[in-house]
């Protein structure tokens, strides 16, 4: 590895391919779905690789026993035992993995305290003789087991680490009253002491490789805690392995590389670009599936997306708010050749779309369903009979009222559901205005060729039509294409005799059981030509 202080370089295998030199002026982030070769990839770095030497592994397997008490004994003795796993295992890193690197459940915390308080000690006993031999006042050292304290204490503002006496207690800051031992502090307290002292042990230019770098951390505290960590050791090269999305992008001035796959013996591997039309958590969330992407209109949480994750379980559903972002995103990943092999989709309302809209997005992979909103696929004939039937109701009677009260609706309202259909369309056609015109007399004649081709009174006669059709009829499928009224579940509901809101969460609930199967039958056919798509 270079020492350059601006760039630093690390050898990586690569499939088909030579080993690779990456030289970075920051960091190395490994970003990867579960079975991506991430943890095998940090142990050939640290038994195998090149660089060898220079590399302090940190396992995601690793106890978080903390002792209350320790033994300090020779510096020396102490850095080979947590190093090598071994007082005398001197360059021997088998020691330490008990010849299982991948797979051993590391158990050193004992080696770290004692290693933290030999070194203790031992800056102690150089200060202790160096102010004798001096005839002014030195400052003391500031060990290493001081800047654990004090970025330990940056992290947890509200805890105070108490060192003394060969052992370390904690309290609430400024309340002696409350102090507990160090075996006594949560997974988070003592995973924060452990990292800070285990990148504080690292030998001098090291390659500090950290597997799962977020685990046992709380979000809020990931990012500060390897930022003060960095800060510390401004000499070595920290090499993040990871599937966690809030973490990966938090490492802003790290070089990210997309762990692609491991067959046993080799890794596919590439770095990953910065795309300004790509969100870096976007990116990031796609690269670590194995799945292929479906994006969907709404936000985490909200009962739309709970039923698209229940029933697209092949896929790796991202809700990305709005129609446009999920036109946005799916044309973004599409377009960026480094996932030219992703499985990228989109699945939006059909929200008064045109047929010729509609077969034009489909053309990016962007479907649209075959009712007007995602709200409606809870309202679906099929989906009403099993959640009639467990409630051990007249599947025939609810539906039949619930027919009769949605078209009783729509009647009332059916002047503002036919002219928001004609906006629709009319935005739709200016939307199609020659944008090659130049010059006044040019875009004049364009506006006017546009303008000519928009007759108001035909378009609320056609979608009239269409609304009159259904109502005659009572299509009770056509309605759920054409009606745009997000309210639909709960006045359906109520015929169900459900309040508002609930017919929503007992849909989500059913496909969460043994009923999740007849769940995807009564609303695969109302996913439009996504349905053939879903298992």
């Amino acid at each position: 590895m270079s020492t350059n202080p601006v760039t630093r370089s690390i050898t990586l295998p690569r499939r088909g391919a030579a080993n690779q030199t990456i030289t970075t002026g920051g960091n190395l982030l490994f970003v990867g779905a579960n079975g991506s070769g991430k943890t095998r990839l940090g142990t050939w770095l640290d038994m195998s690789s090149p660089d060898h030497a220079r590399v302090f592994r940190i396992s995601a397997q690793k106890s978080l026993t903390m002792p209350d008490t320790t033994t300090p004994t020779s510096i020396d003795l102490a850095e080979q035992d947590l190093i090598f796993g071994h007082p005398t295992g001197r360059q021997n890193k088998n020691h330490r993995w008990r010849d299982k690197p991948a797979t051993f459940f590391l158990n050193d915390f004992q080696k770290l305290m004692v290693f933290l308080f030999s070194d203790e000690t031992e800056e102690n006993a150089k200060f202790k003789i160096a102010q004798r031999q001096s005839a002014t006042k030195l400052e003391p050292p500031l060990t290493r087991m001081d800047k654990v304290k004090r970025v330990w204490e940056r992290i947890l503002p509200h805890r105070e680490l108490v060192v003394g006496g060969l052992r370390i207690q904690t309290q609430v800051r400024g309340d002696t009253s409350k102090i507990y031992n160090s075996s006594e502090m949560s997974d988070g307290e003592r995973v924060i002491f452990y990292l800070i002292g285990q990148c504080l042990a690292a030998p001098q230019d090291a390659i500090i490789v950290i597997d799962e770098p977020e685990l046992h951390l709380h979000k809020s505290v990931q990012a500060p805690l390897w930022a003060e960590v960095e800060r510390l050791r401004p000499d070595c090269l920290f090499v993040y392995l990871t599937h966690d999305v809030d973490f990966a992008v938090a490492q802003e001035g790290a070089q990210r590389v997309w762990l692609k796959s491991f067959d046993g013996t080799s890794w596919d591997w590439e770095l990953i670009e910065d795309k300004d039309d790509l969100p870096d958590d976007l990116l990031i969330e796609v690269l670590g599936s194995r799945k292929p992407v479906v994006f969907v209109e709404g936000v985490n949480g909200s009962h739309d997306v709970s039923l698209y994750r229940e029933i697209l379980t092949g896929f790796l559903v991202i809700p990305r708010g709005s129609c446009d972002q999920v036109i946005q995103a799916v044309r973004a990943l599409r377009s960026n050749t480094q996932l030219h092999h992703l499985q990228v989709y989109g699945l939006i309302d059909r929200d008064r779309r045109t047929a010729l809209e509609i077969a034009a997005l489909q053309t990016d992979n962007i479907y649209t369903l075959d009712v007007a909103e995602v709200e409606s696929l809870f309202c679906t004939e099929e989906v009403l009979a099993l959640v009639s039937a467990r409630l051990a109701r007249d599947t025939r009677a609810d539906f039949n009222q619930a027919v009769t009260q949605v078209f009783k609706q729509l009647k009332t309202e059916l002047d503002t559901q036919v002219s928001l259909r004609v906006i629709a369309e009319v935005k739709f056609k200016l939307n199609c205005f020659d944008a090659s015109a130049r010059g006044v007399p040019a875009l004049s004649t364009a506006l006017q060729q546009l303008t000519q081709d928009i007759d108001i009174s035909a378009l609320y006669a056609q979608f009239d039509g269409e609304f009159q059709t259904a109502i005659n009829a009572t299509d009770y499928r056509g309605l759920l294409r054409l009606y745009n009224r997000k309210s639909l579940p709960n006045q359906i509901g109520s015929a169900l005799g459900l309040k508002a809101g609930e017919l929503v969460e007992f849909v989500v609930r059913l496909a969460r059981t043994d009923a999740r199967i007849a769940v995807i039958a009564a609303i695969k056919p109302y996913l439009g030509p996504f349905s053939p798509l879903v298992a």
